[in-house]
């Protein structure tokens, strides 16, 4: 333990505590997008049964897929939105774990700079 102590500074520590936060929040949100992906098709198709049972008829379909067939602008909104937020997750995945790597680099690149100055 006391080698380890001697290795890694106090900012090495928080560094690499840092890359480790970010590398779990990272799967984190990709899970939360994801299920939120998969909620938004859930909230509109209840919202297609809520407005077919509660007797507002413009025009009438057997079930949300023949909407999605016989509408296809608001299958494409729906396709749209549903990516987006899909997307955006992996956008935020990518970031955290990119700042996870980076920031494991810069403390491996300064004790390596450390070693070979030590060395001559």
């Amino acid at each position: 333990m006391n080698e380890s102590q001697g290795f890694f500074s106090q900012n090495h520590d928080r560094l690499i505590s840092i890359a480790v936060w970010a590398k779990y929040l990272a799967w984190v949100a990709l899970i939360v997008y994801t299920l939120w992906a998969i909620g938004t098709y859930l909230q509109e198709q209840n919202y297609y049964l809520y407005y077919k049972s509660g007797g507002i008829k413009v025009q009438t379909y057997r079930d949300f897929i023949d909407l999605l067939r016989q509408a296809p602008s608001y299958a494409f909104s729906v396709f749209i939105e549903i990516v987006g937020i899909f997307l955006r997750g992996i956008v935020y995945f990518l970031v955290l774990k990119g700042i996870s790597l980076g920031l494991n680099m810069v403390v491996e690149t300064d004790i390596n700079y450390r070693e070979a100055k030590n060395e001559q």
